[in-house]
Parts: C-alpha cells; structure tokens; sequence
C-alpha cells in the first residue's frame, strides 16, 4: 500500500512540476567516523596513540565541514563550494586536514544526456573533466522520515571496490608505518555501502556531489566517509536559475586519472619516494 501511495504521489509532483522549473539546494558536509577507531586501532603496526587519535579525528572533522551549493534546472545542474576566506587553526592540536570531494571545482552535470564535467585546477592547470554519470544501482526502500518539510525515502547502493599498489608497497606491506590513509585503505571493506535520503516532492534525479539518479532530490547523503545534509532549498525563485556547461576542450576521467598517475609518479620519483597507491571503484 504505501509503495501505490508513493508512486501516485509521485505521478501527481511530476505533474505539478511539468512546467520549466528551476532552484537551489545547500548542502553542508562532514566527516563520518563510522568504524574509523576500530580500522585504526586493529592495526596492530600502528604507532598511533589515543591523544594522537583524537587530534587527527578534531582536525579531520574540522577539514570536512564545508558548504556547496546545487543549482540545478529539470536537466542540468552546477555544484560548487561555497567560498570563504581561510580561517586561523583553532583547534587544539596543529594538525591541519583538508578533504576534496570527488567533485572538487565546478562540477556540471547534463541528467537527460547523463554526463558530467568537472572544471578543476591540478599543477597549476585547468583541466574540464568529462564523465559518465554512475547513477544506477540503487535499491528503493518504503522507509520514509520527514527531513524539513519534505518526506523522504531511503535508498541503498553497494560498490565493488578494487585495490591496486605498485610493487614498491607491496614489498613494503610488512613495514610499520604511520600513514593513516595506508591503514585505511588496507582496512577498506570490499563492498562499500551508500545511503541515501530522498524526496519525491522534487521530482528531479540529482543530489549533492555526483549522486542521484532516484526518483526525486536526494537531502541527505551517507558515504563511508562523509555525510551530505541539504539545509536550505529554494524553488522557482523569481530570477530563474540558468546553467551553463563549462565551455573547453574536454578530457576523459580515464585520461585524467592516467595522467595524473604518472605526474605523481614523476613527483615521488623526484623526491625518493617510490610508494603509490591507487584505488578504483567499480560501480
């Protein structure tokens, strides 16, 4: 009964918004720290004291908290970060942690096309990005909660995730180390599970970041490592909202990744360090 409920009440918000319709979502971001004490602490290598865990976890939580916005029309959006000037560490260690969203810069993406292109800076050069938009595989549930004034519903989606490491790490795996993202990484789970909250009041397939492809706006979003919560929307303002795609010659995800392997490799050539390490997904 309440999946007939959901799919009229959707059948009638598609037909409320059949109309040109445009606006914008804020979403503001921070750091999930699910399983991350019992990942760092099964280490057995690691060196990495309570006092020392709790400094990494106050600055990581400070580097997460960002704001973005979503612009976004029937077919096409823009995410970009909000930009503020750079504030003092007040925190109580000198630790400094700063994330990048996958989509770090301007990120367009075209729904009825379903592609996407990110304009970045890497080295000191502006690259645009072209990607197809992974948006498929997602599991619809019936359970709901009110988030704002919306209803919305939650959907799951469970990715396959492949680790690679040069041979320099793999003779190397035996060593102690310090790095944390190593420890991570070699923790990292197989499957890796994403969760999401949406409404069908906005019936348009996008969220926060590269995420959509549900029947409706996605307000919250919980990645293994980061949370997305939508604080603010605003519907058919009266200035429309008008997105254009970044204009540039354009290159692959794959020949960017490519090229950027082999710019770090340069890099850690240069500077005696020979370890990489690489993690793809597979949706």
């Amino acid at each position: 009964m309440k999946k007939q409920i959901t799919l009229l009440f959707f059948s009638l918000s598609m037909g409320i918004f059949a109309q040109d319709f445009s606006g914008k979502a804020t979403y503001q971001t921070k750091m999930s720290f699910k399983d991350f004490d019992e990942k760092v602490k099964s280490d057995k290598n690691s060196l990495l004291n309570d006092d020392m865990l709790k400094q990494i976890k106050e600055a990581m939580n400070k580097g997460s908290e960002k704001t973005f916005f979503l612009e976004f029309t029937k077919e096409e959006s823009l995410y970009t970060e909000e930009e503020k000037l750079e504030q003092p560490n007040n925190t109580s260690s000198n630790i400094t942690i700063s994330f990048n969203s996958s989509s770090s810069g301007k990120l367009y993406k075209n729904l009825k096309e379903n592609y996407s292109i990110l304009e970045s800076d890497y080295f000191n050069k502006t690259f645009l990005i072209k990607d197809t938009l992974h948006v498929s595989g997602w599991e619809l549930s019936t359970e709901s909660k009110q988030i704002g004034n919306y209803t919305a519903y939650k959907a799951t989606k469970t990715v396959k995730v492949k680790h690679s490491f040069s041979e320099e790490e793999e003779e190397q795996k035996t060593d102690k180390s310090t790095d944390l993202l190593a420890m991570m990484d070699k923790k990292a789970p197989e499957d890796l599970v994403y969760t999401a909250w949406y409404t069908p009041q906005i019936p348009i397939a996008n969220g926060p970041d590269k995420f959509g492809g549900l029947p409706g706006l996605i307000l919250e979003m919980h990645t293994p490592n980061m949370v997305y919560l939508c604080s603010e929307i605003i519907l058919n303002p009266k200035k429309p909202i008008v997105v254009k795609s970044p204009k540039g010659k354009t290159i692959s995800q794959k020949e960017f990744n490519d090229l950027m392997k082999k710019r770090l490799k340069e890099m850690n050539t240069k500077e005696g360090n020979k370890t990489l390490r690489f993690q793809t997904i597979r949706n």
